[in-house]
């Protein structure tokens, strides 16, 4: 089997860590790990807010991409080739695609 590369090197790290520390990686679990995201974005925001430092914010960022690589590992997906398609799918769309306001 060949050595993971990009995005599925990191997500193999992840899941070994998950595995390691207990954290299920249960199929029946998908809208736990999906609303796990959510919350650490959400306290992502609330740091920005708060006037936190940003490397806060990141470090809520960072949690929030941690449990997405652990999402796709759960639902075994090529998480580089996800990206690679869905990069190129936007490189192609037209300037500030899909707003009506610039947004």
């Amino acid at each position: 089997m060949a050595e993971p590369v990009g995005l599925n090197k990191e997500m193999v790290e992840v899941r070994t860590l998950c595995d390691a520390k207990g954290f299920s990686s249960d199929m029946g679990e998908i809208w736990q790990k999906l609303a796990l995201i959510h919350t650490e974005v959400s306290e992502a925001t609330d740091a920005y807010k708060k006037g936190e430092p940003l490397e806060k914010v990141g470090e809520e960022l960072i949690d929030a991409v941690i449990r997405i690589l652990h999402l796709l590992s759960v639902l075994n997906l090529d998480a580089e080739a996800l990206y690679q398609a869905k990069m190129a799918k936007n490189w192609a769309r037209p300037y500030k695609y899909n707003t009506v306001r610039g947004g």
